[in-house]
């Protein structure tokens, strides 16, 4: 089943909490449950503001992720941030630090399964639950928008890989940038060769369904749907493509 969240409708509800290390941050609950006690089937993502100057200590995560970063300043490990950055880490893969600088940092948190919480390397017993796993750490950046002007008069829909030509994607990994100008319409990737598969628009809108899909919303479709029809709003779409690994690999 597609699901579909507006983002200016789910930000109305963001909620202020603390992390794990007693800072400050700000979350928007976007789809699927984000409170379990264990690996479940189905999405789970969030969009978390972090305070200036805040820090996501090293740990892990039992399923797959990608991370969005789309605003303020940051670093990840060794590597700064320039906006719009890509992560991805494989389930029971460890990454961090995540810094963010005097601005704050926005990220989104998309998984295609829902995960229980996070496992801190600095936590004895944090090796009890490491499993195998591909270990993939993927890191894409400086993700371009076209102008207002171009992005509503592209002529044609396009999809542009992000990730490096020698990223493992035979078990149907895969994250791209959709760009259509004003009112186009195309038919998106096949969910079913995917472990799942979501939209993030970063640029104008799309429409689904007639209804419309502002910057920084999120639809979602799961590894069982059909493939669909993606239709660019009155100034045209640009937004992430990113394709889960199958399960069963």
């Amino acid at each position: 089943m597609i699901q579909a969240v507006n983002h200016d409708i789910a930000v109305k509800s963001r909620r202020t909490g603390t992390s794990s290390n007693g800072q400050r941050r700000w979350y928007t609950d976007l789809i699927g449950d984000q409170k379990v006690d264990q690996v479940q089937d189905g999405p789970q993502s969030h969009y978390t503001e972090m305070d200036a100057n805040g820090v996501i200590v090293p740990h892990f995560h039992q399923v797959s992720q990608f991370q969005i970063m789309v605003s303020g300043t940051g670093s990840i490990g060794r590597n700064a941030l320039p906006l719009i950055g890509l992560h991805y880490a494989d389930h029971h893969t460890a990454y961090g630090p995540i810094n963010a600088g005097p601005y704050g940092l926005g990220l989104f948190t998309l998984r295609a399964r829902s995960d229980p919480g996070a496992i801190y390397l600095a936590k004895p017993g944090y090796k009890d639950f490491l499993k195998p796993s591909k270990k993939r750490y993927l890191l894409a950046e400086n993700i371009a928008l076209s102008t207002e002007c171009v992005l509503e008069h592209r002529g044609k829909a396009t999809l542009e890989s992000v990730l490096e030509k020698d990223a493992d994607t035979s078990d149907g990994l895969g994250a791209s940038m959709l760009r259509m100008g004003a009112g186009l319409k195309t038919t998106g990737p096949d969910p079913r060769t995917t472990g799942g598969l979501y939209y993030l628009v970063l640029n104008g809108s799309m429409v689904l369904n007639d209804m419309n899909y502002p910057t920084w919303s999120l639809v979602y479709a799961n590894r069982t749907d059909v493939p669909f029809e993606v239709a660019a709003g009155p100034q045209g779409l640009e937004a992430l493509v990113l394709s889960f690994p199958r399960f069963d690999s």
